[in-house]
């Protein structure tokens, strides 16, 4: 089961996920985040999974797809609570996507 909550902070979209995130319920965070960023025009995320206890593996390039899809829009992406070794399988980018530790972070390295 998976557990999310989302809150909108000085122009920044939270969303805190709880629980195991897979292929199955992965679906229903696409379609919120895709929610926000074509109905809304929210361009800048942050994606807290130190709660997740379970991420499929296979999931990962899923993933990779949805961040594409907002640095297509111009958006930006903060991860938060994810592994090293996830970190390297996401990737790196010189611009858009910035990897913190707590979420306050954000703010250090985006503003809108």
């Amino acid at each position: 089961m998976l557990g999310m909550t989302s809150q909108i902070n000085r122009g920044i979209m939270f969303i805190r996920l709880e629980g195991e995130l897979t292929t199955h319920n992965f679906y229903k965070l696409s379609e919120e985040i895709n929610y926000f960023l074509y109905n809304q025009g929210i361009l800048v995320y942050v994606f807290n999974l130190a709660k997740v206890t379970n991420l499929d593996k296979k999931l990962l390039g899923s993933i990779q797809n949805k961040l594409t899809e907002i640095f297509l829009k111009c958006g930006s992406v903060a991860l938060c609570g994810i592994s090293e070794k996830e970190r390297k399988k996401l990737g790196e980018r010189k611009e858009g996507l910035f990897y913190i530790t707590k979420e306050q972070e954000v703010f250090q390295y985006i503003s809108i």
